[in-house]
């Protein structure tokens, strides 16, 4: 009898998409929470506007100092420094968390576009396994991307409505031949957006946002599109190895003969033993002024 693979996890990709997405969407709630509640007590302490002054004038000092130290007219640039050395939530913009938090969103709205036009595409939709976890994903991503919108929106930040200003062109400009080409190429598109994600997510756990409850809320998104990732990766060499026919699940077709897959399905999912973070999108990329 020829082994086949597992018919549990390994064979039921998007069962455990979905219930990784679900737990990972109830356990943001609580420090969701706790992000807005911690906000609010921050900008009803007492000394809050004296704290906002002194941050703005040691700012422009630091500013001032610069510029001169450069050979620069420091009079000439005050209203520039002065710009620049206002802290964003000052002007009546956002802080960091909610800076994130719109930044996360016009990631998310990116790659549901881009799930969406690949779901026009025939050679997508002609293989049942690749149209179910686009559908599958592109559902994630609008959940996380209205969770992300309503807690900048309670942080007191603005509703983010467009995708991400740097990776849309990039996007945009591979769509011709996104219809012109092949599965390989959606796939790839699709790695590059989610690998920026997860990237971003991470950096902003390890570098951008020092609330533990903040990183406790990316930490959890993050869990999510490194899934997706792994599961491109493993379509990825399969298609490679021009094997279509063994991208399937029990879900949508059957579990694979173990077998039958190449050498480089094997170690698909193991693309970097620490996560990478350069294509990392800053918090301020998407925010909305």
């Amino acid at each position: 009898m020829e082994p086949s693979l597992d018919e549990g996890r390994f064979t039921e990709l998007m069962e455990e998409s979905q219930d990784l997405h679900s737990d990972a969407m109830r356990a943001s709630r609580e420090p969701l929470d706790a992000i807005v509640e911690l906000g609010q007590q921050r900008r009803a302490a007492p000394d809050y506007a004296d704290r906002l002054l002194h941050e703005q004038q040691e700012s422009r000092r630091r500013v001032s100092r610069s510029l001169a130290g450069a050979g620069l007219a420091v009079g000439g640039f005050a209203a520039y420094a002065a710009a620049i050395a206002t802290p964003a939530y000052a002007q009546g913009g956002t802080d960091l968390d909610i800076d994130a938090l719109q930044t996360a969103v016009s990631l998310e709205l990116l790659a549901v576009d881009a799930y969406k036009t690949a779901l026009t595409l025939d050679y997508i939709r002609a293989n049942k396994t690749i149209t179910a976890f686009a559908q599958t994903t592109m559902m994630q991503h609008t959940e996380h991307g209205k969770a992300f919108n309503a807690k900048a929106k309670e942080l007191g930040g603005k509703e983010q409505t467009m995708t991400n200003p740097k990776y849309t062109p990039v996007v945009m400009q591979m769509v011709p031949a996104l219809k012109a080409g092949g599965p390989l190429d959606v796939v790839n598109l699709a790695i590059t957006l989610e690998d920026v994600a997860t990237s971003t997510y991470v950096k902003n756990i390890a570098e951008n946002v020092t609330d533990p409850q903040v990183r406790n809320l990316f930490g959890t998104v993050a869990s999510v599109e490194s899934q997706h990732l792994g599961t491109l990766y493993a379509v990825k060499a399969l298609l490679e190895a021009k094997l279509p026919q063994l991208i399937t699940v029990k879900a949508t077709g059957g579990a694979v003969d173990a077998t039958k897959l190449p050498a480089a399905a094997g170690g698909a999912f193991a693309q970097e033993v620490f996560k990478k973070t350069d294509l990392a999108s800053p918090p301020e990329e998407g925010a909305v002024a």
